[in-house]
């Protein structure tokens, strides 16, 4: 039985477009456990939508066909180093966004976003590497009723670092640009809001037109509650993988029109 949904324009990552994480979260949900969501298409928002099951999972189907595809998956990663929280909000403040940001009201690492609006997550270089990490302190509006962060939620926090892990590791003067193309993701615990947590994200190399990064989520004690593995494909628009925004010279940010 297919089930309608409506993502809000809350959830965006580029201007026009869903934030690929909570999209692909909000699809992996109905699994129940580690899922790889395969994305074939830009997921509009207040647009009517369907998840409709197929063969071993579900797809998330729009006016013009399937945008994505959700099917369980198993995840071998762990973080390279364990960070504190602490640490990792040491690590966000220096978050080149703050300074410059190419989509300032991105849901997930938006400056322009107000706490209980969008997730605030910042991620800095380590010191250590190509390692990054952010701290993050969910809010209330994103958990149910027993104070859990919803899976949507928790997928979204991971897409937007790994992406910063791939633009701060890649060539400085790169004219290219990537999408989020597939998220694998194991959510191990519960993300409960109001309590510190630290994600450490890490690029993981290429292979022809993909780059991949990973991530990890932790609580104070050290645990990991969550892993994903992000690939990114380059395309004609998306995220810079260069750095010019960042003085607002050439190779700036190409947008959806």
């Amino acid at each position: 039985m297919s089930e309608r949904v409506v993502i809000a324009r809350r959830y965006r990552g580029f201007d026009r477009v869903a934030q690929g994480g909570y999209s692909s979260g909000l699809l992996a949900a109905h699994l129940g456990g580690p899922a790889r969501v395969s994305l074939k298409a830009p997921v509009p928002m207040d647009e009517p939508l369907r998840v409709e099951p197929v063969e071993d999972g579900f797809a998330l189907r729009g006016e013009a066909g399937v945008l994505a595809e959700a099917r369980p998956a198993g995840l071998e990663l762990e973080p390279p180093q364990r960070v504190s929280p602490t640490r990792a909000a040491e690590a966000s403040e220096g978050f080149p966004g703050l300074r410059r940001h190419p989509f300032p009201g991105c849901f997930c690492c938006g400056p322009d976003r107000e706490a209980g609006d969008g997730l605030r997550i910042f991620p800095g270089p380590l010191g250590c590497g190509d390692l990054l990490a952010a701290g993050w302190l969910p809010d209330p509006a994103f958990a149910g009723a027993d104070g859990t962060v919803r899976t949507e939620v928790v997928w979204a926090a991971f897409d937007c670092p790994q992406l910063w892990a791939l633009m701060l590791s890649s060539p400085a003067d790169s004219t290219d640009h990537v999408v989020t193309a597939a998220m694998e993701t194991e959510l191990r615990g519960a993300v409960v809001a109001g309590e510190p947590y630290a994600i450490v994200v890490w690029p993981l190399g290429g292979e022809g037109r993909r780059l991949f990064a990973g991530a990890a989520l932790l609580d104070a004690g050290g645990e990991v509650l969550g892993v994903s593995r992000q690939t990114a494909v380059l395309a004609p628009v998306g995220v810079p993988l260069g750095r010019g925004w960042m003085s607002g010279a050439g190779g700036g940010v190409a947008k959806p029109s």
